[in-house]
C-alpha cells in the first residue's frame, strides 16, 4: 500500500504539474482583441520629415506628405477584431473583410508575423498598449491602433 500510495502521489504531483504549466502559459498571441485606427498617435508618431522613395529628391518630402495623408485617409474609422485564427477588418465606409491567419513568426516578444490564407505576411509590433503595422510601399511610417 505503501508503494502504491508513493506511486498515486508522484501521478497526482505530475498531472498538477503539466495542468498548471499548462494554465500558466502565457497566450503569446497578443493580437486577439479588438483595435481601433487612432489617427492622432499615428500622426504624433510620424518621421519629422517624411520622404516618398522612388522619386527625385526635389519632389521627395512634397510626395511624402501627400502619400502620408492619402494613407491616413484611408485608414480613418478602420476597426480590426482579431480570433485566434481569424482577422476582420471594418473599414471606415462600414465595409468588412474577413480572413484566416496564422502566425508565421515572433522576431521579438513585441513583434509577430502573420501569413493570411492567400499566402500575404504582414508584421504587427507593440508599442505599449498600441498595437503598429508598418507600411510598406513609397513611404516608412507606423499606423497606431489603440484597443477598444
Amino acid at each position: 500500500m505503501h508503494v502504491l500510495s508513493r506511486v498515486s502521489t508522484v501521478c497526482i504531483a505530475v498531472t498538477a504539474m503539466a495542468f498548471l504549466t499548462g494554465c500558466s502559459k502565457k497566450d503569446d498571441n497578443w493580437l486577439v482583441g479588438e483595435w481601433a485606427f487612432d489617427q492622432a498617435t499615428t500622426r504624433a508618431n510620424l518621421p519629422a520629415d517624411i520622404k516618398a522613395q522612388g522619386v527625385p529628391d526635389s519632389l521627395a518630402i512634397e510626395a511624402g506628405k501627400r502619400l502620408t495623408e492619402e494613407l491616413i485617409g484611408q485608414v480613418v474609422g478602420t476597426k480590426m477584431h482579431f480570433s485566434a485564427t481569424t482577422v476582420t477588418f471594418t473599414h471606415g465606409n462600414g465595409n468588412r473583410e474577413s480572413a484566416a491567419y496564422k502566425i508565421t513568426g515572433r522576431p521579438d516578444a513585441d513583434t509577430l508575423v502573420i501569413k493570411d490564407e492567400d499566402g500575404d505576411e504582414s508584421t504587427f509590433s507593440k508599442s505599449g498598449k498600441y498595437l503598429c503595422i508598418p507600411t510598406t510601399g513609397a513611404v516608412q511610417l507606423k499606423m497606431y491602433f489603440q484597443p477598444i
